[in-house]
């Protein structure tokens, strides 16, 4: 089963450390349904120092094993340890869905953002410790 994450800010794709809310969806077998099956508050917006760890962190307990993000730094992609398949791309979260349905998007297993501090490569290590 294919399940799909995205951090969303007013209907557009967002970093896992800015987005407002982060969208959860069970794409169908045959990869021609996405369905919303949770919507919560971004957990990162409460712990503002350790940039998207805390929302890439609650993936796990839903099973997530796609996310897409406009781009992901060091720290995400140590912390996500390449249990969860991140493709980037940005914008409106129903083409995104769509392009990613149509298996118009690329995958990534390097960074995608340079600026991330050696003090949150750090805090990924001990967030990837948590699970």
């Amino acid at each position: 089963m294919e399940i799909l994450a995205m951090p969303v800010t007013d209907g557009m794709v967002d970093m896992p450390g800015k987005a407002r809310e982060v969208h959860i969806f069970k794409i169908s077998d045959n990869r021609n349904k996405c369905n919303l099956i949770k919507k919560y508050k971004n957990p990162a917006l409460e712990i503002k120092s350790d940039g998207g760890l805390p929302m890439l962190e609650t993936l796990f307990k839903y099973g997530v094993n796609t996310l897409i993000v406009p781009g992901i730094g060091e720290p995400g992609l140590n912390f996500l340890d390449n249990k969860i398949k991140v493709y980037i791309s940005g914008g409106e979260e129903t083409e995104c869905i769509k392009n990613y349905l149509l298996n118009k998007l690329k995958s990534t297993d390097k960074p995608t953002i340079s600026d991330c501090s050696k003090e949150l490569l750090k805090k990924s290590a001990k967030y990837k410790n948590k699970i």
